[in-house]
C-alpha cells in the first residue's frame, strides 16, 4: 500500500512539473539504469556460525525529475527500483560447502542537490542527498553441497521466544520496511543537443544509516554473543538520458 501511494504521488508531481515547465523552462525529465555491487554490512545469521562474504551484483533503474535554479544548481528527485542483497559462502555446522544468497528489492525515492560545472559539451555533475528506501521483497536461498536446501537448519527462537526456520525462503518479515541512506553521485552530463538533451554517466554510491533487521530478529552473534546492526551499502555505474523541457536553461 505504501508503495502504491508513493508511486501515485510521484506521478502527480511529474505531471504537475511537466505542465509548469512550459513556463519555467527549467525542468528536466530523465531515465537512468545502473549495475551495482551491493553489500549488507555486518552479517546477521541468527546466532548460527557466520559464513564468508561473497560478491553480489544487482540492477537498478529509475525515473528522474529535476528543477534547475540556474545552469549550475538544482534540486532533483527520482523514483526507482534496485536489486540488493548479499552472497555468502563457506562451511557451517557439519556442512562443508554452504552458499547463502539474500535477494532484496527496494523502491527508492532520493532527494538530491545537484551541482554541475563546465562550459563545453561535457559538464561535471554532483548529486548528493538522502534516499528513502522501501522494502518490496526479501528472499534467501541456501545451497548446501551443491543442492538448494530448505528445512535443514535447526530452528531458532526470535526475541519473543517464537521458533522460526533460519533457512526459510521468504524472509521479508525479518527486515524493517524502510531504510534511509546517504547517496553520492559523481559523473558527467554530455549534451547531444545543446542545453536540451544530454546523456549522463557516473558512479553512484550509498550507505544506509538505519538497521535493516526487524526488532524480533536482532539476535546476538555466535562469536561474541553481541548483536551488530546490519546496514545496506554499495555502489555502481549508471547511464541516463535526460530532456530539458522547454529548451535552453537560462
Amino acid at each position: 500500500m505504501k508503495s502504491r501511494t508513493i508511486i501515485t504521488l510521484m506521478l502527480i508531481c511529474f505531471t504537475m512539473a511537466a505542465v509548469k515547465a512550459q513556463k519555467a523552462k527549467k525542468f528536466e525529465l530523465g531515465v537512468k539504469a545502473g549495475y551495482n555491487n551491493t553489500w549488507i554490512i555486518n552479517q546477521n545469521n541468527y546466532g548460527l556460525p557466520e559464513l564468508d562474504y561473497d560478491t553480489y551484483w544487482g540492477l537498478g533503474y529509475n525515473l528522474q525529475l529535476g528543477y534547475n535554479f540556474s545552469s549550475d544548481m538544482g534540486i532533483f528527485t527520482e523514483i526507482g527500483m534496485t536489486n540488493q542483497g548479499q552472497k555468502y559462502m563457506g562451511n557451517m555446522l557439519h556442512y562443508d560447502d554452504v552458499k547463502r544468497t539474500i535477494d532484496m528489492k527496494y523502491l527508492n525515492v532520493p532527494i538530491f542537490f545537484k551541482y554541475s560545472y563546465g562550459e563545453s559539451t561535457a559538464r561535471f555533475r554532483l548529486l548528493v542527498g538522502p534516499q528513502f528506501c522501501f522494502l518490496q521483497s526479501a528472499e534467501q536461498t541456501y545451497n548446501i553441497d551443491g543442492e538448494e536446501s530448505t528445512n535443514v537448519l535447526p530452528p531458532i527462537e526470535d526475541q519473543n521466544g517464537n521458533e522460526f526456520d533460519p533457512g526459510a525462503k521468504d524472509i521479508k518479515d525479518r527486515y524493517n520496511s524502510m531504510d534511509v541512506a546517504f547517496v553520492l553521485d559523481l559523473g558527467a552530463d554530455i549534451f547531444v543537443m545543446p542545453e536540451m538533451l544530454y546523456i549522463s554517466i557516473g558512479f553512484r554510491g550509498y550507505y544506509g544509516f538505519t538497521d535493516i533487521n526487524a526488532t524480533d530478529y536482532q539476535l546476538p552473534n555466535l562469536q561474541d554473543d553481541k548483536y551488530d546492526a546490519s546496514h545496506n551499502a554499495g555502489g555502481g555505474f549508471y547511464l541516463g538520458f535526460h530532456y530539458v523541457i522547454g529548451g535552453k536553461v537560462e
